[in-house]
């Protein structure tokens, strides 16, 4: 058979010949058509058709949004630069001639996802919305000319890797088939300038896409992507023969993965505050969908989403936002749950978050422990002033994964002082290499050596189940948590060093504000070793008086030690030998980043106990701890001559 050399490859033969259920009212004549080789006819009945079928106002009631377009500075903006082939692609502009070259790339560094998302047609989405509110043909004329541009030169790959190609990897399929693509043709359909030819190239481009989704899928979330456009396919493309059967294979597959991708504690295996929502976002879309064109909703799925959505409020921080775990992001939670708040009922919690904590009722929960994510976040409450801490004791996950086990994060009301380096553009610049890194992280370095999981790490299937080890003791004025890090420093996995990390959050110390106090054991079995404890502080200014340190409103507090066992340092904007004291805002762009301090404690010994205080005011002055492993003793020392004592064995 005859295959096209610009794409659609699919041809008119096999797809009016093969591909359609011509039972649908208005395709009858294609067969006869067909058989005589008439696909210019063919072509006119099924755009005709396709014009009758779709029901714009069926679809928009799915949408989150409902179709409501925000007409922005912004929105107006992108739509013109779609109209003059000014296309952006992860944050970075590119003018482009008179024809748009879809496998071009740009950028300095040649960063491969700048040519991958291109094909998500973000100018497509913006061009349809000011199309809906204007019905300036200019825009449509435009999206026309660019969808002809790219399903020409676009043309889909022989089987291959889902990961594979420039303009088609399965995920940009996904979220072109189950997010933008039916909004845009939802908009022009009637349009002049989505003409009998743009309208059959169109559909053909679906179900090739439909093809590669079911045939070449891939795992993790791309998989839900791919799951979401396969529904997306089916409910609004049922004549295709093939559609049915790509929908019940999504539907079968998306129940079996919240089994395989979801922790019982409603923790997403990627443990990262970017792509929970994601999931719960493309799950989302498949209910809306479904909803809309009354298909029955697949059980339990409105469960295991309410209990995601949970997992992300009890995470939030005091400025409302999540912390940035993993390859994560600050999203506001009231952004995230709001997005879905229609179809989940009246659960008080969600209300109380999308409201701006002016309706409904917080969770029952101050601070929360995740067992089998093994995260926790620590809070005097859920007020905007309160004290929060965040403690990452849980496994290496299952993709977009930092070494950063035992990291903690402090907030002091909405000032998110001891931060991290955050996320990154996902390509192999010094700067990705860094927020990936230990050293990015308030955690503790050994020789010099960061942790290192990824080399030898292979999730299972299994994990999803089993706890992590992360040990919590969670009380009205004290919770107490404790995890280990032994899998391995440096590029040989040296494992002859033990990391022990016990976090003690005083909520209700009398006369003092809430403080924390952090205890690393450092164990060797073989010799002495250098090990560089860090905190990144995220302030204008830092002040050291001998040991301790004053960032902003937060004090950092250490035990006398002997100079030869214990320094300082601090570093700021760092980038040679190595990056350090940086803070990547959370556009996750190329070069959008900023100087941070970032404190490194050094100490040198086989084995140490070395006790951190994170305090919020002038009424703890000081700490005394023994550097004996073994010790469990520690007492704090308050500005009006009193001793604060405690033991660890009555803690946790």
């Amino acid at each position: 058979m005859e295959m096209n050399m610009t794409g659609p490859v699919l041809t008119d033969e096999r797809f009016f010949g093969e591909l359609l259920n011509c039972t649908f009212p208005g395709l009858e004549e294609i067969p006869a058509l067909a058989e005589k080789d008439d696909f210019a006819a063919c072509r006119k009945v099924f755009a005709d058709f396709f014009r009758g079928f779709l029901r714009p106002e069926t679809y928009f009631s799915s949408r989150a949004d409902k179709g409501v377009v925000n007409m922005t500075d912004d929105l107006v903006t992108d739509a013109e630069n779609g109209c003059r082939h000014l296309l952006t692609s992860c944050g970075t502009p590119h003018q482009f001639g008179e024809k748009v070259d879809w496998f071009l790339n740009p950028t300095y560094n040649k960063y491969k996802e700048w040519t991958w998302q291109l094909s998500r047609h973000h100018e497509l989405e913006s061009l349809a919305r000011v199309y809906r509110v204007t019905k300036n043909e200019k825009y449509a004329a435009a999206c026309a000319e660019l969808f002809d541009s790219w399903v020409k030169q676009a043309v889909r790959p022989e089987r291959s890797d889902g990961h594979s190609t420039l303009c088609w990897r399965t995920i940009e399929c996904g979220n072109r088939q189950g997010l933008n693509w039916p909004e845009i043709i939802h908009s022009f359909y009637q349009s002049p300038a989505f003409t009998d030819d743009i309208l059959t190239d169109w559909c053909k481009s679906v179900w090739e896409q439909g093809e590669r989704m079911r045939l070449d899928y891939t795992t993790g979330n791309w998989l839900i992507h791919e799951l979401n456009g396969l529904v997306h396919i089916g409910v609004l493309y049922p004549f295709f023969k093939d559609a049915a059967e790509w929908m019940q294979f999504a539907l079968d597959k998306l129940m079996i993965e919240l089994e395989i991708q979801m922790h019982p504690d409603g923790a997403q295996y990627e443990l990262s505050t970017r792509y929970q929502p994601v999931i719960v976002n493309h799950y989302m879309a498949v209910v809306r969908i479904m909803l809309a064109y009354g298909c029955e909703i697949p059980p339990s799925f409105m469960d295991w989403m309410t209990k995601a959505q949970r997992w992300l409020l009890l995470l939030m921080r005091p400025d409302g936002r999540v912390p940035d775990i993993n390859d994560g992001t600050q999203q506001k939670v009231s952004e995230m749950l709001g997005r879905h708040f229609d179809l989940f009922g009246e659960v008080p919690e969600f209300r109380w978050a999308v409201s701006g904590k002016k309706e409904g009722t917080p969770p029952a929960e101050t601070s929360v422990a995740f067992p089998y994510a093994g995260l926790a976040a620590l809070r005097t409450g859920w007020g905007e002033e309160d004290t929060y801490l965040y403690f990452d004791g849980g496994p290496f996950g299952c993709g977009h994964q930092h070494e950063d086990k035992l990291e903690v994060l402090f907030s002091i009301g909405k000032k998110n002082i001891l931060n991290e380096a955050n996320c990154y553009a996902y390509d192999t610049s010094e700067t990705r290499k860094y927020v990936l890194s230990t050293r990015g992280h308030n955690t503790v370095r050994v020789d010099g050596m960061e942790q290192n999981r990824r080399t030898s790490f292979h999730w299972k299937r299994e994990y999803i189940k089993n706890t992590s080890g992360l040990q919590y003791k969670l009380g009205e004025a004290v919770d107490a948590l404790r995890a280990v890090y032994d899998e391995g420093y440096g590029e040989e996995q040296d494992k002859s060093v033990t990391h022990d990390r016990s976090v003690y959050f005083f909520k209700k110390e009398e006369g003092c504000k809430p403080f924390a106090v952090i205890v690393d054991r450092l164990t060797a079995a073989d010799k002495e070793h250098d090990y560089e404890v860090l905190w990144h502080l995220d302030a204008p200014k830092l002040l050291a008086d001998g040991m301790a340190l004053t960032a902003d409103e937060l004090r950092l507090l250490v035990p006398e030690a002997p100079m030869e066992t214990a320094g300082l340092s601090v570093s700021r904007g760092v980038q040679f030998p190595q990056w350090q004291g940086w803070y990547c805002n959370p556009s996750s762009l190329q070069k959008d980043f900023r100087p941070i301090y970032t404190a490194q404690y050094w100490l040198h010994a086989k084995d140490i106990r070395w006790v951190t205080v994170l305090a919020q005011d002038d009424s703890i002055t000081g700490v005394e701890a023994s550097l004996d492993v073994k010790d469990t003793k520690f007492t704090l020392k308050k500005a009006d001559g009193t001793v604060l004592a405690f033991d660890e064995a009555d803690l946790l």
